[in-house]
């Protein structure tokens, strides 16, 4: 099964997006995360912070992820991959927004995997949380268009 970067392109239904407003790296997932989009989505992310001269923090619009197909060992090496290629070492703010049980069991053991690295990650249902945990306007989060 092959990923995309736009519903448009994708007969599954597989999307990412990714925008920086300020200094926050926006991403939305939809449809099933399987280890070819997580690859996508980490070299992404890479990509974003090699060409930044400050600490970007994370927004994870994770709701719409409706199937996940990665093993304990994809999630695993996504974590040490991250671990390997962050430079900064500046503590980074990584928020996950979620409305399932399954999105979110899949955040909270990525943030299990990462627990006493400069990732500091919070897995929340609400917005207003994420906003606050993040440090910014509700209304940024809140009209992202990508």
């Amino acid at each position: 099964m092959s990923s995309c970067k736009t519903m448009s392109s994708c007969k599954t239904k597989n999307s990412y997006k990714t925008k920086i407003i300020d200094n926050i790296i926006c991403a939305e997932i939809t449809g099933e995360l399987n280890a070819e989009l997580a690859n996508e989505w980490v070299e992404n992310l890479e990509a974003q912070e090699a060409a930044s001269d400050i600490t970007l923090h994370r927004f994870y619009d994770v709701r719409n992820i409706n199937a996940v197909h990665l093993t304990f060992d994809d999630l695993w090496g996504i974590a040490q991959r991250r671990l390997k290629a962050y430079q900064s070492g500046a503590a980074n703010l990584s928020a996950f927004w979620v409305s399932t049980p399954l999105n979110y069991g899949v955040s909270r053991m990525y943030q299990a995997l990462t627990d006493g690295t400069p990732f500091k990650i919070e897995v929340l249902y609400n917005l207003d949380e994420v906003a606050d945990f993040l440090e910014v306007d509700i209304k940024l989060l809140e009209n992202i268009t990508y």
